[in-house]
C-alpha cells in the first residue's frame, strides 16, 4: 500500500539522484486567474520528466529484492526512466512501447541501452496486455508504469513534499492525469498534510478515464485508443491510483487537442520552455475561461519535455 512511511523512503532513496526541480512564476496566468501561479518545473528533471523519480526508486527496491532483470510498458517516458535507471543501477530492462511511440522517446531509452520491443498497437492498453503476456512468456518481473505503490511515492510523493517545501501556501495543486502514477501521490501526500488544498486533475478529452471509473464505481483499467500529441495521458487508470484519487479528487478538467496544441505553443512564448502534450494539458485547462477560479496559490506540475523537434516545428506554425 501507499504509505507515508514509502514517500519518505522515496525521498531518502532519490536525494542523491535526481533534481528537486524549480517552482517558476507565471505572470500571465497569476493576472488571468487572479492569484499567484507557480509551474513546477518536472521538465527540468533528469531524463526530461518527473517518471524518473518512479523509476529509480522501483528498479532500487527491486534490486534490493535480488532481481537483476525487468521489464516495463511505456509510452515513452516511463520507459526512458527505468532505462536510465536501470544503467546506474547495472541492471538489464526489456521495454514495451506502442509502435507509435515518440521518436525523442525511443531514442532516449536505446541511447541508455534498454532493449526495446515495439508493439504492433498504437495504444497503450492493448500494448500493455502484449507486454504482460511477453513477460509472463519470458519470466521476466513486470514494473507498472504507474500501478505500483512504489512508483506512485516516488514519482508523486515525493513531488508533493516539494511542492508544499516551495509553495507552502498553496491552495490548489493541479496535475495531468494518464494513469495516475503522478497524480494519486501527489494526492495522498498534498491532502494529508494540507486536506483543504484543491486537487485538479486534467485529462484529455478523448480518454476521460477518471470520469469513466467514477461513473463506473470501479478502475477503467482501458480505453479506446486516441491519436494524440499527449500520448502520456492515453489509456486506462490503475486500481491502485484510482483507490487513492477517488476520495482526494476535488474537479477534473478536459481538454481537447486543439486546446493543447495552443498550450504547447503558449508555453513556448511566455515561458520560452519547451513541453510535451502531456504536459501542456494542465495549462490548457488554467488558460480556458471556465477554469474553476482558485482561492490563493496555485502550482501547477510540468511533467516533461520529451517531444521531437518536427512537433515542435508544427506546433509554432499553428
Amino acid at each position: 500500500m501507499l504509505t507515508l512511511e514509502l514517500i519518505s523512503e522515496a525521498e531518502r532513496t532519490l536525494k542523491p539522484v535526481i533534481r528537486c526541480t524549480p517552482i517558476e512564476a507565471s505572470p500571465v496566468l497569476s493576472d488571468l486567474l487572479g492569484v499567484p501561479v507557480w509551474l513546477k518545473l518536472e521538465n527540468l528533471q533528469i531524463t526530461g520528466s518527473f517518471k524518473a523519480r518512479g523509476a529509480y526508486f522501483a528498479l532500487k527496491k527491486a534490486q534490493s529484492e535480488g532481481l537483476n532483470h525487468i521489464a516495463t510498458c511505456s509510452a515513452g517516458n516511463h520507459g526512458k526512466g527505468v532505462a536510465w535507471a536501470s544503467s546506474l543501477l547495472g541492471m538489464k530492462c526489456t521495454i514495451f512501447v506502442p509502435q507509435s511511440v515518440d521518436s525523442t522517446k525511443l531514442e532516449g531509452m536505446i541511447r541508455y541501452g534498454a532493449q526495446v520491443e515495439k508493439s504492433m498497437f498504437d495504444g497503450y492498453d492493448e500494448t500493455e496486455v502484449w507486454a504482460k503476456a511477453e513477460c509472463e512468456r519470458l519470466s521476466i518481473p513486470f514494473i507498472s508504469a504507474f500501478d505500483d505503490e512504489r512508483v506512485m511515492a516516488a514519482n508523486g510523493g515525493t513531488v508533493g513534499s516539494e511542492i508544499l517545501h516551495q509553495v507552502p501556501g498553496v491552495t490548489s495543486v493541479v496535475l495531468p492525469l494518464g494513469g495516475g502514477g503522478l497524480s494519486s501521490g501527489a494526492a495522498f501526500y498534498v491532502k494529508h498534510h494540507n486536506p483543504l488544498c484543491d486537487i485538479v486533475l486534467c485529462q484529455h478529452v478523448g480518454c476521460p478515464a477518471f470520469n469513466q471509473s467514477v461513473e463506473m464505481g470501479e478502475a477503467a483499467l482501458q480505453m479506446p485508443a486516441i491519436k494524440t500529441l499527449a500520448s502520456g495521458l492515453e489509456g486506462g487508470i490503475g486500481v491502485k491510483t484510482f483507490e487513492v484519487l477517488r476520495t482526494r479528487t476535488d474537479s477534473v478538467q478536459l481538454v481537447t487537442e486543439s486546446e493543447l496544441r495552443v498550450a504547447m505553443k503558449w508555453m513556448i512564448e511566455q515561458h520560452q520552455l519547451i513541453v510535451e502534450g502531456s504536459a501542456a494539458v494542465p495549462i490548457a485547462a488554467l488558460l480556458n475561461p471556465d477554469f474553476p477560479k482558485p482561492n490563493g496559490p496555485l502550482v501547477v506540475v510540468i511533467s516533461g519535455r520529451n517531444v521531437a523537434s518536427s512537433i515542435v516545428a508544427d506546433i509554432l506554425k499553428t
